[in-house]
Formats: structure tokens, C-alpha cells, sequence
């Protein structure tokens, strides 16, 4: 008779192995998350410099096509400072976005028609615009503190764009900002977590829906830590923001885009209420006026 075959040993993991296995993964994730976040967000940093990039050349085509450039908001003589058209819808046409421009832009093609006095919010004026959202700021597509306007979280430099302290079109150009168009912003970030983010056009709420001013601090311009500024009557909503670790992204006067660093020497005394911005050899300050004199040659300091 052939002997009886014993039965197979069958292999298994113990209970203390699977602990073990499992306290290795936990550890290589918890390894590996930092990393992860790091990348993504550099990876939502330069989909901003890209938006930035692209806006920077609509200004420039803008420029080009009309021997100056946009206007902040689009209020004349008769109607100011009721709002009109802002910089973010003349430049449409350039950012593949003219269909939207032509149906929201009474001038059409001319921007010097386009009538003050709207826009009002409807399913064009709250239709998200990708160019003009930043990866980094997840907040809703509309924006509920300035009219439900389509959000954005770019604004532009008043000082340049316009209009003036009188609410009157600067129509300055790229070729007559005397600092240098290097040393000049154009547009910058802000954010819709510590601060009330922006609008596609000029909101009746705030200016601060269109425009950005710096105040004594590049990124979250108020002392201590107070609740985001949320009050159309808070001048902290005023200045440039951003979900972008140590610093804000900005483009030039010459199209050129810069992450500019939060220690950025500014005014310690500078209100970002105040237009013009305050006057002085601080780089934040240098950036904005296109006429002070002062040009730079760092501006991640």
C-alpha cells in the first residue's frame, strides 16, 4: 500500500506581519503625501503663470490694435463712476473668448463704444472664463460678494490701466510708461479664501472687483489674523492675494511674468485704500506707480 500523502502546509502571512506591512505603507505614504502636494502645487503655480502669460499678450495685442491699453472700467465724464465694461472683457477677443465679448460688448468690436452703465449679471456675465481662475483658489465659479459675477482671481494695476483718481481713463499705453515696462505691474493675483477674490467686469459693489493696491504687505494686508475681509467696505479686499505658497504671481509691463515673494519690502505705514498708492523708494510701491522714477532689478526681496 503507498503511504497516505500528509496534507500541504499552505502559506499565509501572519497577524503581525500584515501590521507590519501595513504600518510600512502607512509610513511611505506619509513619506511621499508632502511630495505629492509639492507638485501639484507647482503644477497649479505655473497653470496661473500661463493664465498671467496669456493675458499679458491680449494687453499687449489690445495695445497694439488701439495704440493704448484697456481700460480698467469703461466710465467716461457723463456716467462716473457708475461702472461699465472692465479690462478683463475688452481683452476677450485675444484670449479666444470674442464670441462671449461681442454678446456681452454693446460696441462690439470698438471698446470705445461700449456704453457705461452695465453690465448686469445674467448667464453671460456669470459664465466662468478658465484664463482668468487660478488652480490654486477653488472657490466658486460665481462670485456671491460682488453681484454673482463670474469670478476671477486677477486684477489689474488702477495706476496703469486706469481710470484716475477722478474716475477719468488714463489711456496710457505700454510705450509711455516712463519706469520701464519691467518695472511696472499690470495685473496680479487674488484669492477668494482670505480675501473677496474678483469679478470678469467692474462690479457696483467695490472697485476691488476689477482692481488690486498694495498696502504695507504683499499677501494678506492686515495685521494678526483676523476673518477674511469679506466687508465691500474693508480696504484689505484691495490688495493683491493669492493660495500660492510665500507669494503672489504678477506680469509685467513688457509681458513678462514674475512670482513676486511675499518679503518684498513695502510702506509699513501704507493703507490699501489709498490711490495713488503711497509715494516712496519701496519696491512693492515702485512696482505699481509707472512714473515714480524708481526702477528695480529684484523683485523677489
Amino acid at each position: 500500500m503507498s503511504p497516505v500523502p500528509s496534507p500541504r502546509k499552505r502559506s499565509a502571512f501572519t497577524l503581525i506581519e500584515l501590521l507590519v506591512v501595513i504600518a510600512i505603507i502607512a509610513i511611505l505614504i506619509g513619506l511621499l503625501l508632502p511630495a505629492v502636494q509639492k507638485v501639484r502645487a507647482a503644477a497649479a503655480r505655473m497653470k496661473c503663470q500661463n493664465n498671467l502669460k496669456q493675458m499679458g499678450i491680449a494687453l499687449h495685442m489690445y495695445n497694439d490694435s488701439f495704440n493704448k491699453l484697456p481700460a480698467g472700467w469703461t466710465t467716461n465724464a457723463a456716467v462716473k463712476p457708475s461702472p461699465g465694461y472692465a479690462w478683463g472683457v475688452l481683452i476677450m477677443p485675444y484670449i479666444e473668448q470674442e464670441n462671449l465679448y461681442k454678446v456681452m460688448g454693446p460696441g462690439g468690436t470698438n471698446p470705445d463704444l461700449i456704453t457705461p452703465g452695465g453690465p448686469v449679471v445674467d448667464v453671460n456675465t456669470a459664465k466662468p472664463i478658465p484664463t482668468y481662475r487660478c488652480p490654486s483658489d477653488n472657490g466658486q465659479d460665481t462670485n456671491g460678494l460682488l453681484q454673482g459675477f463670474a469670478r476671477s482671481n486677477y486684477v489689474c494695476n488702477r495706476e496703469v490701466l486706469g481710470p484716475d483718481v477722478n474716475n477719468n481713463p488714463t489711456n496710457l499705453a505700454v510705450q509711455t510708461i516712463q519706469d520701464g515696462t519691467s518695472n511696472t505691474i499690470l495685473v496680479g493675483e487674488r484669492d477668494s479664501v482670505f480675501n473677496i477674490a474678483a469679478t470678469i467686469v467692474r462690479s457696483s459693489t467695490t472697485s476691488a472687483s476689477f482692481e488690486g493696491r498694495p498696502g504695507f504687505k504683499l499677501n494678506r494686508p492686515y495685521p494678526g489674523s483676523p476673518p477674511p475681509p469679506t466687508s465691500t467696505g474693508d480696504c484689505a479686499r484691495l490688495g493683491f492675494t493669492s493660495q500660492h505658497s510665500s507669494g503672489c504671481n504678477f506680469v509685467m509691463g513688457d509681458g513678462s511674468v514674475r512670482f513676486v515673494r511675499d518679503s518684498i519690502s513695502a510702506d509699513p505705514g501704507a493703507d490699501c485704500c489709498a490711490f495713488p498708492a503711497a509715494t516712496g523708494n519701496y519696491p512693492f510701491q515702485n512696482l505699481i506707480h509707472p512714473a515714480d522714477g524708481n526702477t528695480l532689478t529684484d523683485l523677489t526681496n
